[in-house]
């Protein structure tokens, strides 16, 4: 008689707020961990997944380091990471932040390792319904950029969203006519204008000119050089330098007078978003529509209109891929044209 058995692992489902989640224990250590999802026979599916990885001894206590990291005490020192070397009032990660936070204590998950993909997916249909598809991208890119975060910070052993689908972006822009940036330069106060000024000539984010140095502007070669300080770095962590008109060399020889290296070649305001914000309330006191990126928008714009290769626009804009550069492209056709009547043929 054959008398070999097995010991089947201690496993059971339980649900909270509609969620399953599973309730085991390991090296006498008690776990609850969240399926993700409120379909029961999916629940299942993943029980006796996790059962036959208790049985192999796959999964042991190094596999159970994010059950460990508290989602709470993660995103506070995730949010005092961002905000580092930045006094902005109302960062709009903050908001990001407090409804991913919220999100996970109402449906009681309080671990890192927790967080499943099928969370997120309940988080996108009941939390951001009805919202624009580049909100939503917002929110779940700002939650995989953090919980890359934890990866490196040895919170967690890997990120459990890292190939979560994004929903897909018509990208469309507005920028403003030379008559319109004439309006706005007459009309605006001098802090605003010289804002203006900078942004419509280089192309520079609004937080790459509000961390840029006095070293960085390079006054004999005409140039201005973007780059990381600390905790800062320019989207997609590119560095890259930037010629300077000759009306840009005479207002940042202006700006940089009399300062040291190491302060900011223009800081008017305490947070990075006063100058967004001041930049709005000039376009409604002039009833104009627009924001203070499409500032960026119109530098590219204007260079496309006037010839310039794509390639070029695309490392004067910092983009990492030509692709989002090709959103000028069809400003441009006079410059097919020409290509085109080169042929010799």
């Amino acid at each position: 008689m054959d008398c070999s058995f097995y010991i089947v692992p201690m496993a059971s489902l339980f649900q909270r707020h509609g969620i399953y989640w599973i309730d085991y224990r390991v090296n006498g250590k008690r776990f609850r961990v969240s399926t993700g999802t409120t379909n029961k026979q999916h629940a299942l599916v993943k029980l006796e997944d996790l059962k036959v990885k208790l049985f192999k001894g796959e999964i042991g206590a190094k596999k159970l380091t994010g059950r460990k990291s508290s989602v709470t005490e993660f995103f506070q020192r995730y949010e005092a990471y961002f905000r580092n070397g930045s006094s902005v009032d109302r960062h709009p990660d903050v908001a990001r932040l407090n409804a991913w936070h919220n999100f996970f204590v109402k449906n009681g998950v309080r671990h890192l390792g927790s967080i499943t993909p099928g969370l997120v997916d309940i988080f996108r249909t009941e939390e951001l319904e009805g919202r624009k598809p580049k909100t939503i991208k917002n929110y779940l890119s700002f939650l995989k950029t953090a919980l890359n975060k934890a990866v490196e910070w040895d919170l967690i052993d890997k990120n459990p969203i890292a190939n979560i689908s994004m929903p897909k972006i018509v990208k469309t822009f507005h920028f403003f006519t030379k008559e319109e940036i004439s309006k706005l330069l007459k009309t605006a106060d001098p802090d605003v204008r010289i804002g203006i000024q900078i942004l419509v000539s280089t192309g520079m984010r609004r937080g790459e000119l509000f961390h840029l140095r006095c070293r960085d502007v390079d006054l004999k070669n005409g140039s201005i050089r973007v780059w990381p300080y600390g905790e800062y770095s320019p989207k997609g962590k590119r560095p890259r330098t930037l010629p300077m008109t000759a009306d840009m060399k005479k207002l940042f020889s202006r700006l940089v007078k009399d300062k040291d290296a190491d302060d900011f070649a223009f800081r008017p305001f305490v947070a990075e978003n006063r100058l967004y914000k001041r930049f709005a309330e000039l376009l409604k006191e002039l009833g104009m529509k627009g924001t203070l990126h499409d500032l960026r928008h119109t530098f590219a714009s204007h260079l496309a209109m006037e010839g310039v290769p794509i390639p070029v626009i695309k490392d004067l804009l910092g983009h990492s891929s030509i692709s989002t550069t090709m959103i000028y492209a069809h400003l441009s056709p006079e410059v097919h044209k020409a290509a085109v009547n080169k042929l010799p043929f």
